[in-house]
């Protein structure tokens, strides 16, 4: 089941109090268009349109949003990395059809496991959830609330 945490700043002192960033366990993707298509994105014409141009830049995979009413295959997982040093989120899509062999694919995908600006290692959803995050700023410990979809 996909999942999101969002790390948030809980010390009163800090420049970036009540501030922070969500990240997402490996997430389902499909082809563009049926999302385009899909019920759900065309009720959001902003998302739609979004989606169309980067249809039209060459993108050929997107996120399913869930539920997915429309059972769009999936084909692909974009996973996310976090970069202590570099304080940024990197995504990469990876092409499976099972959360089962997504690690053996992320292997055979050569997703980068240094960070590209900095060179330290990147830390994966589950490392961030387990062990947690700094600060940038304070240096204490980002709070975690954690969501889950109601996926099929």
């Amino acid at each position: 089941m996909p999942a999101g945490c969002e790390f948030v700043c809980k010390n009163s002192k800090c420049e970036q109090y009540k501030s922070g960033f969500s990240i997402t366990s490996p997430w389902p993707m499909g082809r563009i268009e049926l999302i385009i298509n899909s019920k759900r994105v065309k009720e959001n014409n902003e998302l739609r349109q979004h989606l169309i141009k980067r249809k039209d830049n060459g993108e050929k995979l997107a996120c399913i949003q869930l539920p997915d009413d429309d059972d769009i295959p999936v084909i692909a997982y974009k996973v996310n990395y976090w970069s202590d040093e570099a304080k940024c989120v990197y995504s990469y899509p990876v092409e499976e059809t099972s959360l089962d062999n997504l690690e053996e694919s992320i292997l055979k995908s050569n997703v980068p496991t240094k960070c590209e600006k900095t060179g330290c290692d990147l830390r994966s959803f589950d490392d961030l959830t387990k062990n947690g995050i700094e600060c940038p700023y304070c240096k204490e410990k980002l709070t975690q609330n954690r969501w889950f979809t109601n996926a099929k």
